[in-house]
């Protein structure tokens, strides 16, 4: 394929037997720095190189991270054959590892979901005990300060 001049060869990744632990893939898509690699390479293609500068890491983080991701499918690279000089390697996330990216954000929002009622709800059933004398206005903050503390983070 000729893009602005230059041919890209596509190199496809080798998807894996199946998985001897299934939750392997739950580690592949924990790393942060994965995920961010996933967004930027849902914009097109990139260099390894110029994934390490956006992200601000080493180049041998960025290269170790990509063979991950080739590896279960999730990026594709090809080779980019300028007029002249040397080909550079690029990669860009294939509808797999955009599928993940989507499934991951679906989990999360519905996880946040949850937790925002759990709040609520905890929250409902404290200040009910206040309302019907159950516990002392000093047991109620300090519960509720508990409260906010267990969930501030998804907060």
């Amino acid at each position: 394929m000729t893009v602005g001049g230059r041919t890209l060869k596509y190199a496809h990744a080798g998807f894996r037997a199946p998985m001897a632990e299934p939750l392997e893939l739950v580690r592949i898509a924990s790393s942060e720095t994965r995920r961010q690699i996933l967004r930027l390479l849902q914009q097109g293609f990139d260099h390894p190189e110029d994934l390490a500068k956006k992200l601000k890491i080493r180049r041998t983080s960025v290269d170790k991270q990509l063979v991950e991701l080739f590896d279960w499918g999730l990026v594709d690279r090809a080779a980019v054959f300028p007029p002249a000089g040397r080909p550079r390697i690029v990669y860009q996330v294939t509808q797999r590892g955009k599928d993940l990216l989507d499934l991951l954000e679906r989990v999360v929002k519905e996880y946040s979901a949850g937790f925002r009622a759990d709040f609520e709800r905890e929250l409902e059933g404290l200040e009910a005990k206040l309302a019907a004398g159950e516990i002392a206005e000093e047991m109620y903050f300090k519960r509720r300060k508990e409260i906010e503390t267990r969930y501030a983070t998804v907060l």
